[in-house]
């Protein structure tokens, strides 16, 4: 009967994730409290939060990898200065509930491996708690570097992508045949089948490469506001994971961190004081973060994603520059 209604929710799912929209509006201006022109000052962040949102879930990597720069660098630009912990804040705040609606799209696909997320978050959990306190204790051009590095791994990520990608399958297909071989099958050989009928066979093994590339993802994640997604997806698939079941799994890693990491940046900053919440930009980064998340998967069913990751790594790159050199200075 559960799962019965589960996979009902989960059929019409992208109709009950935009309405999470209007609640969450009602809640956020029930609780702030100000008039409209608060509210729609930054109605420009509707669109460019969309489209960030869509290209990001497209080729699977966080949301805040582009949002996080974004709002070091062009915002300022087009506003007013945001101090690094505002930058991660938002970025995290922002990826939280596209990567969110990102994944139930996936899981509505039927590209989740939820045993397998459950265990990877349970050990990467801490590390980003552990690392988002800590970051407020960073200097700024520290946490502009670590922005800087996190933006590289994620350019290696994108650029190696194939070759990481067939490494990985190698490692399944060679675990699938000594399976096989011996005739035996463990609790940790899956067999998983997606919404088209595409049966997907590998082995939950090698759960500390896994773990590692997590907890070092978390590092990043916690400081910087993203890296756990990028250091996960290439763990998984050198994991011998299936590259779109990878992606699928990461996409509810990537989430639940991101909640964790973006509650501990909010709990302090109300704490201490010392950061500012904007809230009418989360107002409009947030019901476009969700839209996009929506429309990745049909996006990515109808374009050329290996230039679109080509244009990433290469603006990655120019942002990765930018903050170094804005730290350094």
């Amino acid at each position: 009967m559960l799962k019965r209604i589960s996979d009902k929710a989960l059929e019409y799912e992208n109709y009950l994730i935009l309405l999470i929209i209007p609640i969450f509006l009602f809640i956020l201006t029930g609780i702030v409290k100000s008039d409209a022109g608060y509210w729609t000052e930054f109605w420009w962040m509707f669109p460019v939060a969309i489209v960030i949102a869509t290209v990001v879930n497209t080729v699977g990597i966080s949301g805040a990898a582009l949002f996080v720069p974004f709002f070091a660098l062009v915002f300022p630009a087009l506003a007013f200065g945001l101090t690094p912990g505002q930058s991660v804040m938002l970025g995290l705040i922002t990826e939280s509930f596209g990567i969110s609606s990102s994944t139930f799209a996936f899981m509505r696909f039927g590209l989740v491996d939820k045993k397998m997320a459950f265990r990877s978050l349970t050990g990467a959990v801490p590390v980003v708690i552990i690392s988002s306190v800590v970051s407020f204790y960073f200097p700024e051009k520290i946490i502009y570097f670590l922005i800087s590095f996190a933006l590289l791994i994620s350019v290696y990520s994108l650029g190696h992508a194939e070759r990481i990608r067939a490494f990985g399958e190698e490692l399944a297909s060679k675990k699938s045949l000594t399976v096989t071989h011996q005739h035996k099958a463990t609790p940790e050989n899956v067999t998983l089948t997606d919404r088209n009928g595409k049966v997907y066979n590998y082995c939950r093994c090698a759960y500390r490469t896994r773990l590692f590339g997590y907890s070092l993802g978390g590092i990043f994640q916690g400081v910087s506001g993203f890296g756990i997604g990028e250091m996960g997806v290439v763990s998984m698939i050198i994991s011998g994971i299936p590259a779109k079941v990878g992606v699928g799994t990461n996409h509810i890693i990537v989430a639940g961190t991101a909640i964790v990491a973006s509650t501990a940046h909010l709990l302090r900053a109300s704490a201490t004081g010392g950061v500012e919440t904007p809230w009418n930009i989360i107002a409009m980064t947030v019901p476009a973060v969700i839209i996009g998340g929506q429309l990745a998967p049909y996006v990515a069913a109808r374009m050329n994603t290996a230039v679109l990751e080509k244009v990433l790594s290469a603006l990655f790159v120019i942002l990765a520059i930018a903050l170094l050199y804005i730290g350094f200075r």
